[in-house]
């Protein structure tokens, strides 16, 4: 286990998307725009039109992923996630005609009609995520 401390929390945004608009791009170019390196996802509201996305096919020590990409309409039930180092992590659960889905979001997820994200900047932490052997991404402190 690790656990990595940071000064509270900054500036609050609500970032409000648009109909075909990449979650991961749009998200992305607005903390840049903001400088705000590191946040979380305090709430997510939306829907979406083309659902990326994948989770664990396996219980084995090192990752085994089915991605999946979907048409739909969708709507979400939540997201949760952080952006570490200015890139996005995102986990979701979506209810779509065809049942539920719930994974790690993959970027080329566009939006149907609107998403609003609550993001929450975290102060004073210095993380990047970088691939383990065993496949999965992990938080490690950047040297200065």
């Amino acid at each position: 286990m690790k656990c990595y401390s940071g000064e509270g929390v900054g500036r609050t945004l609500i970032i409000e998307l648009d109909r075909g608009e990449d979650v991961f791009d749009k998200v992305e170019e607005v903390l840049l725009k903001e400088g705000i390196k590191n946040a979380y996802i305090a709430s997510a509201v939306g829907s979406i039109a083309q659902l990326e996305y994948h989770r664990p096919k396996s219980m084995d020590a090192a990752t085994e992923d089915e991605f999946l990409s979907l048409e739909g309409p969708f709507e979400f039930g939540g997201i949760s996630g952080t952006i570490i180092d200015g890139v996005a992590h995102f986990h979701f659960s979506a209810g779509g005609t065809d049942g539920l889905h719930i994974g790690h979001l993959e970027r080329g997820t566009k939006v149907l009609y609107l998403l609003e994200l609550v993001v929450v900047e975290l102060k004073g932490l210095s993380l990047k995520r970088m691939l383990t052997p065993e496949k999965v991404k992990k938080l490690f402190p950047i040297s200065e």
